[in-house]
């Protein structure tokens, strides 16, 4: 059986500090920390953080992009404890950020150029 590849976009890996504020859907503050940013797309983000999220719970993040804080709303796809008792949590991005775009586009473009791959 051949894998499909069920993405819209290609993720890459990167390592940089978020954080998050869980906001519910009268637009109060639940919860709020801090974690990391394991790979990032055009699409969206995957991160690892000490709290556990449920689906569709928004949040607004803050990444540090090229020594920039940069804002973005978002919703939680899903959200996975690992073995280590932290948690993983599939992000979509519900804003385009021009920052984020280009930033995600230029790690794609170098990590293929690194690749061999057009």
């Amino acid at each position: 059986m051949e894998f499909k590849e069920r993405r819209k976009h290609p993720r890459v890996e990167i390592n940089n500090l978020i954080s998050y504020i869980c906001i519910d859907d009268s637009g109060n503050k639940t919860k709020e920390g801090r974690g990391k940013a394991i790979n990032i797309s055009q699409g969206g983000i995957l991160i690892e953080t000490n709290d556990s999220f449920e689906w569709q719970d928004t949040l607004q993040l803050a990444i540090e992009i090229e020594d920039e804080l940069v804002s973005i709303k978002a919703k939680v796809i899903y959200c996975n404890a690992d073995d280590f008792g932290k948690f993983r949590a599939g992000i979509q991005f519900l804003e385009t950020n021009e920052k984020i775009l280009s930033f995600a586009i230029n790690l794609l473009k170098t990590y293929s150029e690194l690749l061999g791959i057009k």
